[in-house]
């Protein structure tokens, strides 16, 4: 079809710019003494199917191409006489291709008119364009009809394993992850797309199965909720019924005090009451540190700290009770360890840490304080000898007012219960660091990060 439609077009554009050029090559010729030589310039225009026809104001020929006859002056000059121009344009075919493109024009050479027709061999280009056409149609049904039998063969061939592929993409749209596409096919195209199809099958399963674990430990979290806030509010009740004793005790000694004048007595009243008074203390002091930690952390001023010297002054605080109970203390430090926090803050996680270990571990048992330099962070742990955390309740140590073993009612402890790794994991969280703890073989071990 693109032979039909554009080759007479573009055909016409060739003759045109070649007509031209030869018209201009004739009239930088002598027409009134033509040589040798000239006649091979109209031999190599003749071979691109052009015809000449040239003769001068008396119809004397000056040129002809030779198959053109005796009449051809006639033909193409006398009947035409009045169409020639002294500025000639070529003439184009009107409609067939069978009319041939030509140029009249008039040549003045030495007081001479000479009349030039230049036109092509239209007879020989209709008759080769009508064959070519034909064979072109009928190349042209031929391998429609044989293309479209090998197609429809082929497309079976070539779509079965797209089937496949649709029909897996199909089931994992409805979340079935059962099978997967066959990735070692003949066609590479097949197999990029069933490399996909694989990988998104893959993703969407751990994304379900996530959001599958997501929902688990909701439910999980809400049941630990509400188990926190019954324990919450059993340890309310706790405190105030403990509070009670205290108060009891130190109102019926103040009594005795007032009643005794025994030194003895006097001594032995007074250290009671001192003490009574230093456990209430510790309890009220425990339940402010959880207040003020929970409504002004969040206006806590972050500096650059050298965690070395933190953990120096923290050692050095605490050294005194490692001795009184005989505890052997190994310090393992990385050197430039610099983060960004509050220090008062950070010296309290790190303080619950050494205290939880020091509450844990026997007389001469062993403490390790570990700080190492890690590539965006500082590490540090602190390890003591004693009994290890049980897998139920390594996630209930971090929450407020857990009290760890059996017997969730005891507050002999109570200056330290609950409160403690809550607020280590209330500090950490704030500075974007990370916490935890692992059961080792003859210890646990606590840890946090910063950054």
């Amino acid at each position: 079809m693109l032979y039909s439609i554009f080759l007479p077009a573009y055909y016409g554009h060739y003759k045109d710019k070649q007509i031209m050029e030869a018209y201009k090559d004739i009239g930088e010729l002598d027409l009134s003494d033509l040589e040798e030589d000239h006649y091979v310039m109209f031999s190599d225009y003749e071979k691109e199917n052009l015809i000449f026809t040239i003769a001068d104001e008396n119809m004397k020929s000056a040129y002809t191409t030779r198959t053109q006859g005796g009449s051809a002056i006639y033909r193409d000059i006398e009947m035409r006489i009045d169409d020639f121009s002294r500025e000639p344009k070529v003439i184009e075919r009107e409609s067939k291709l069978t009319e041939p493109i030509k140029l009249l024009g008039i040549i003045r050479q030495n007081g001479t008119d000479y009349y030039v027709c230049i036109k092509d061999k239209v007879w020989n280009i209709y008759a080769s364009f009508t064959i070519t056409q034909r064979f072109l149609v009928t190349m042209f049904l031929i391998t429609l009809l044989v293309g479209s039998i090998l197609m429809f063969l082929l497309s079976r061939y070539i779509v079965r394993p797209i089937e496949e592929v649709s029909a897996i993409a199909g089931k994992v749209a409805n979340k079935d992850f059962s099978q997967i596409a066959v990735q070692n096919g003949e066609y590479l195209e097949i197999n990029q797309l069933a490399e996909s199809i694989n990988s998104m099958s893959e993703q969407l399963k751990n994304g379900y199965a996530q959001i599958e674990r997501n929902q688990k430990r909701f439910l999980t979290q809400n049941v630990r909720e509400e188990r926190m806030e019954k324990s919450r509010k059993e340890f309310v009740a706790n405190i105030s019924h403990e509070l009670k004793t205290p108060l009891m005790v130190i109102s019926s000694q103040f009594e005795m005090l007032q009643h005794t004048k025994s030194e003895a007595d006097q001594k032995y009243y007074c250290e009671s009451i001192q003490d009574e008074i230093s456990k209430m203390s510790d309890m009220i002091g425990g339940l402010l540190d959880v207040t003020v930690m929970e409504h002004h952390m969040e206006s806590m001023e972050k500096k650059s700290l050298n965690m070395k010297d933190v953990v120096e002054y923290m050692i050095m605080k605490y050294s005194g009770i490692f001795k009184k109970k005989q505890i052997e203390l190994e310090v393992i430090l990385d050197e430039g360890c610099v983060v960004l926090g509050d220090r008062d803050y950070i010296e309290q996680a790190l303080g619950n840490y050494i205290m939880n270990a020091f509450q844990h571990t026997d007389i001469g048992g062993k403490i390790r304080i570990t700080m190492k330099r890690r590539e965006k962070s500082v590490w540090i742990g602190v390890y003591n000898e004693g009994e290890q955390i049980s897998e139920r309740e390594r996630e209930d140590i971090w929450q407020s007012f857990y009290m760890g073993g059996s017997d969730h009612k005891s507050l002999e402890n109570y200056s330290n219960v609950g409160l403690g790794l809550y607020l280590v994991k209330s500090v950490i969280e704030m500075h974007h660091g990370e916490y935890g703890m692992e059961n080792t073989e003859n210890g646990v071990e606590f840890w946090f990060t910063l950054a």
